[in-house]
């Protein structure tokens, strides 16, 4: 199957500009909020970007269980521990429980 090359340059230049858009403006405001960012942040903020999986959860409220709100941290935790390669989610919960950045970039305003 050959590929098609303008359409492979044409998303070579899309994403280019995205991930330029993402250095410019989005990592200095975060950095300015939260303090430094590590290169694995990094990658979480830039995978969480693309993704945009909050998009995908049902806001509806029920009167028993979570919030909607915590539903779309949640979810935004589980592509963090995906990207981290954390084998648990225990190990999820323990690295959300100590680093604060980690914490904010998911969503969890406490």
């Amino acid at each position: 199957m050959k590929k098609n090359k303008k359409t492979t340059t044409d998303l070579r230049g899309f994403l280019s500009q995205w991930w330029g858009n993402i250095q410019r403006s989005l990592f200095p405001n975060l950095q300015e909020e939260l303090g430094p960012l590590t290169s694995p942040l990094q990658k979480v903020i830039m995978t969480l970007e693309m993704l945009r999986v909050e998009e995908f959860v049902r806001e509806q409220w029920y009167s028993r269980g979570r919030p909607s709100s915590s539903r779309k941290a949640i979810a935004r935790a589980f592509v963090a521990k995906a990207v981290l390669n954390l084998a648990t989610t225990r190990t999820l919960l323990d690295r959300l429980y100590i680093d604060v950045r980690l914490r904010r970039i998911c969503g969890f305003l406490t």
